[in-house]
Formats: structure tokens, sequence, C-alpha cells
């Protein structure tokens, strides 16, 4: 986890009064362990300035006791931006400090936590009835739940002698999502995701005009044809079918063994979070599958977009036994016209599977952790070997399949 220094920003979260605890350090301790020797000294000897020294260190614990003797800072909000983490790009955990108090509050230190790596800030005095608020960058760098907090307000005297200790028990939990790259799909045929649409001109997922036919009792007379109707001297209507759009399949292999690197799963699971969000962006509606699980995770409009990247950002990793029948019956079952399977060059899957999968649809393999270049080793499929999700980019070319 990459940690920047603190910034100014803005307030946001729940608001919450942390539990104070006061410490005594072995230096307050020993002060006051010495000064009634030294009182008591001072008597037997006669000395009575002694006496009167010795009454300075229990002054100065005193005073010390005073400067730290209130709850240190005032209730707490924290919050993260933005609300949506991705791995890899920077972020910001933001801390106010509250102070309903009539007077001012001291420098505070506060110490969180990211995924157990603790985070040292120091939040200025906060005015009276006022707020204050801290924040500090950081990058997640792993996918998946990630943890902050709790937060400790820590107030010190000059001397080292008492610390006061308040600790928030909130503990926030956030998704951190996968990356999500600009890349380009291919969908029956149909180039999307581009300027201009598909390549045909009618318009997926509407009525399209099939053929003319004669009029009967019944139809709707916005479909008659009228200049048809005149050149053949009776009432010819409009036949039209339903266009649909094509649905597309993404299934993501999450078999440890087909993975050379752990990092290539990283980039595996990039990968079918990009491929999912170009179909989404064009249009269409996507279904997001793993080899680990029956759970489908079915797209149709962007507000739902959320929901594919949650289900991969929570996504591992195992050791599985997957059989082609099965990865042939989840083709079937999300009636899908075409599908992309995303894996890695160390998959036993792919070579027993391409006959199962070759005859349900056209489908686009991308096998993470390979030296990149596209082949074709069976009518229906394209293989994408690439070394990241990065080389991705380019698009996944339909004019190299057989």
């Amino acid at each position: 986890m990459a940690v920047e220094e603190q910034v100014v920003s803005v307030a946001g979260a729940d608001q919450e009064e942390p539990e104070s605890v006061r410490e005594m350090s072995s230096r307050a301790k020993g002060l006051l362990v010495s000064a009634p020797v030294l009182a008591a000294l001072g008597f037997l000897l006669g000395y009575p300035a002694v006496v009167a020294l010795a009454i300075a260190p229990l002054l100065l614990v005193g005073l010390a006791l005073f400067m730290v003797g209130r709850r240190p800072g005032g209730n707490l909000r924290r919050a993260v931006e933005p609300a949506q983490l991705t791995r890899g790009e920077p972020a910001r955990a933001l801390i106010t400090s509250i102070n309903n108090r009539v007077t001012p509050t001291g420098v505070v230190e506060a110490l969180d936590s990211i995924a157990g790596q603790p985070v040292e800030v120091l939040i200025p005095p906060v005015p009276p009835r006022r707020e204050v608020t801290v924040s500090y960058r950081f990058v997640p760098l792993k996918r998946g739940e990630l943890t902050l907090g709790p937060v400790t307000l820590e107030r010190r005297d000059p001397w080292g002698l008492f610390v006061r200790r308040a600790t928030s028990s909130a503990i926030q939990r956030v998704l951190v999502h996968p990356r999500v790259l600009p890349v380009d799909v291919t969908l029956a045929g149909n180039r999307i995701g581009q300027e201009g649409g598909t390549a045909d001109r009618d318009v997926l997922g509407s009525n399209q005009f099939h053929t003319l036919r004669d009029y009967v009792v019944g139809d709707e007379l916005r479909q008659i044809h009228w200049r048809s109707s005149a050149r053949v001297g009776k009432l010819m209507v409009k036949q039209l079918v339903d266009n649909p759009l094509p649905r597309a399949l993404v299934i993501l292999d999450n078999d440890l063994r087909s993975y050379a690197r752990a990092d290539d799963f990283e980039e595996a699971v990039d990968a079918a979070a990009s491929i999912g969000t170009a179909i989404v962006e064009a249009g269409l509606p996507v279904t997001l599958r793993t080899t680990g699980d029956d759970t489908a995770v079915e797209i149709v409009r962007m507000d739902d977009l959320t929901q594919l990247l949650d289900a991969l950002a929570l996504s591992d990793p195992r050791v599985l036994k997957v059989s082609p029948p099965a990865i042939r019956q989840v083709l079937l079952a999300t009636r899908s016209t075409s599908f992309f399977l995303v894996t890695g060059v160390s998959t036993g899957l792919i070579p027993s599977a391409v006959a199962a999968l070759g005859l349900v649809g056209e489908g686009t393999v991308v096998r993470i952790g390979g030296t990149g270049g596209t082949s074709r080793p069976r009518r229906g499929l394209v293989f994408r070997d690439v070394t990241r999700c990065e080389d991705l980019v380019n698009p996944l070319d339909p004019a190299r399949r057989a």
C-alpha cells in the first residue's frame, strides 16, 4: 500500500466519539517516586530548600496531567474518495475532527490504519464549534475488500510524561475494483464500442422491416405502405421482425493452475472487467460467469455495471475441476451469441475445451501471460495471447477468425 503525505480536504462519513484512555510514562512515574524521597531527605538533613525543590516534580507532573487531561480532538468523521476505488489508482482517506466545545483543541496526532498498515497524520488545532478535515493519499495495490481503521488520536505533553489516547471503534470496509481499460471488442461479427455503431444499418434491439404482405382486418393503419399499395392497387402492410440485441458472455477462469504467475490472475480480472464494461458501454447486455461459481451476473444497463465490478473484485483464484461440457452448458444456458473466455497460458482447460466452445458460438479466448499475438486453431474461435491487460487496448480483430 503506497501512502503519501497529508493534505487538506473535505469531510465525509459518520460521526463518532472515540473512547479515551490516559497513560503515564515511566518518566512521570520516576518523578512521582523521586519527589517524596527528595522531600524526606531534605527534611531529615535539615535543608528546607531541598524540601521546596521536591515540590517542582509534583508541579510538573500536575501541569502535564492538566495539558492532556481532556480527550484529544473532538468527534470523528471519516470517508474515502472516490466512493469506488480501483486497483492501482490514487485515492484519499479523510479524517474530520469536530470540536463541539467552547474552547479550541490542541494539535493531535492521528494514527490510522489501512489494510493493517499504520498511517500517521497531524490534526491542527480546531476552533470552538468548528471542524477541521485532514486527508492523506494512498494507492490500493490489491483488488478486493480494503479495511480502514480504527483511528487513534493521541495528545502528549511537551515533556513526554503523559499521553491521552482516544480510539475510534469504527472500521470502514470498501471494495477495490479491478482496473477498467478502454479495450475494443467484437460481437457477432459487428464492431461495437466505436463511433458509427454496428456494421449493419438496422438498429439492434428494435423491430425492423422484413417484407410486404396483403392487408388483413385488424392490421394497424400506421403499418400500411401507401406507396406500394397505390402501385399494386390494393392495401399492403409492412411486416416487421424483431431484431434482438446480441448477447455476450464473459467467462473468467479462476483456476489457480491456469496462471503461471500470481500477477497473471490480476491481469485476467482486469481483462474481464474491461471487456464486460466495453460491451455494456456499447449498449449490449452481458453476462459474467466464473469457472468456479455457478452464479451469473447479468448486466443490461450502465447503471448496473457496479454489480459486475463488485463480483470481480471478490473473485479469488482456487484449484478447480472444470470439464469442457460444463463450459458448454454455461454458454447454452446464457443463450449468448458471442463469448469471451479469459484465462492463463498455463491452463489445461483450453486444449480440451476448444471443441465444446467452438460448437456453441463465436468466441475469443484471451490468454494472459503469453508473448503476444493472435492465432486461429479452430473455426469460430480466436485465441489472443497477451502479456497483460494493456495489450488488449488494440482491437480484438474478427478478421482473424477462421
